[in-house]
C-alpha cells in the first residue's frame, strides 16, 4: 500500500511540472496574459491523476485501480483535444510559474513527511 503522502506528493509534483511547462511555453511565445481554457484544466487534472497513481517503486505491482486511473487520465487528455477552446479566465503568465512553485513546495513537504 502506498502512503497517502506519496500519492498527494506525486500529484503535486506532476501539477508543478505541467504548470512550469505551460509557463515556459507562454513565456517563449511572449504572452503577457495566459488564457485558462477547458483544455488546460483537463490537462492539469490528468497530470494530477497521473502523478497520484504513477508507480513509485520498481517492486510495486500495478493494480487494477492504478490502471483505471491512468486510463482516465489519458481519456481526459483526449477529451481536452475535442472540447472547444473557449476562454474561461485570464491570468498573468507569471502566475502559472508561481502556482508551479507552490505545487512543488507542497510536493516536497508531503514527500518529506512520508519518510
Amino acid at each position: 500500500m502506498v502512503p497517502i503522502q506519496l500519492r498527494a506528493g506525486g500529484a503535486f509534483l506532476a501539477l508543478a511540472v505541467v504548470l512550469f511547462i505551460f509557463a515556459f511555453l507562454a513565456f517563449m511565445r511572449g504572452e503577457q496574459v495566459y488564457a485558462l481554457t477547458p483544455q488546460f484544466l483537463l490537462t492539469v487534472i490528468a497530470a494530477i491523476i497521473f502523478g497520484a497513481f504513477a508507480t513509485t517503486d520498481k517492486t510495486q505491482a500495478g493494480s487494477r485501480k492504478q490502471v483505471i486511473a491512468l486510463a482516465i487520465a489519458v481519456l481526459l487528455i483526449g477529451i481536452g483535444i475535442i472540447v472547444p477552446n473557449t476562454v474561461l479566465a485570464l491570468t498573468p503568465t507569471f502566475w502559472l510559474a508561481m502556482w508551479g512553485v507552490g505545487a512543488l513546495l507542497c510536493a516536497l513537504i508531503l514527500r518529506r513527511l512520508s519518510m
